[in-house]
């Protein structure tokens, strides 16, 4: 059976992109990156229902708080998200290694926000050699909402985002991948990458 590392948010997407890989034959298991420090432990709680109602039988947890800060502090803000979204996908892959996972899988669809642009898509994607797997990628909200609520995620996932708080009002839609590579020499990664795992949690809801 393969297995895939879902990038677990307490949104509508990502929980519903988990299940159609397991009803597809994966093994999923999950990471959540909550910002603690920012917005709470709120985010937590919520991901470890939605891995009962996936189900997810394990969830690591990586407090992305102070990363996050820095890059918000360091970065050229119209490329936060973009900046953010790489650094979950490089943490995500080490993760995925030490538990010999194959794959990583995302809630993405196109073109609904500001890192999920075409654009923006392939910038993210070359940080990581490991296969990201998208299975929501040319659905819409009306549709993703329906499955959400075949699964029994709807409910849970409902509420605020507070993902964004320290993103800014426009952020890029569109980025290459020179210009961001670029910005990240403000920042040390390898640096920022262990300093996150060192704070690695596990959970089995």
């Amino acid at each position: 059976m393969k297995k895939g590392l879902l990038l677990l948010s307490g949104g509508i997407d990502s929980p519903v992109a988990g299940r159609l890989a397991m009803e597809n034959g994966a093994e999923v298991f999950a990471v959540h990156f909550p910002t603690v420090k920012i917005t709470g432990k709120e985010s937590i709680q919520k991901s470890i229902e939605l891995c009962k109602k996936i189900p997810v039988k394990k969830l690591f947890v990586v407090d992305l708080s102070d990363q996050f800060a820095e890059i918000s502090r360091k970065c050229e803000p119209r490329l936060y998200f973009v900046l953010t979204k790489r650094l979950m996908f490089r943490v995500a892959e080490k993760i995925a290694e030490k538990n010999k996972v194959g794959f990583l899988l995302s809630g993405e669809n196109l073109g609904q926000v500001s890192s999920q642009t075409l654009s923006n898509l392939s910038t993210i994607d070359s940080v990581t050699k490991m296969p990201i797997v998208r299975p929501l990628l040319c659905l819409d909200k009306v549709q993703i909402i329906g499955l959400a609520g075949k699964i029994g995620t709807l409910e849970i996932s409902f509420g605020k985002e507070i993902c964004d708080a320290l993103g800014p009002k426009h952020p890029a839609t569109k980025t290459s991948l020179p210009e961001v590579l670029e910005e990240e020499k403000r920042i040390d990664v390898k640096k920022i990458v262990e300093s996150a795992l060192n704070d690695l949690l596990f959970y089995q809801p």
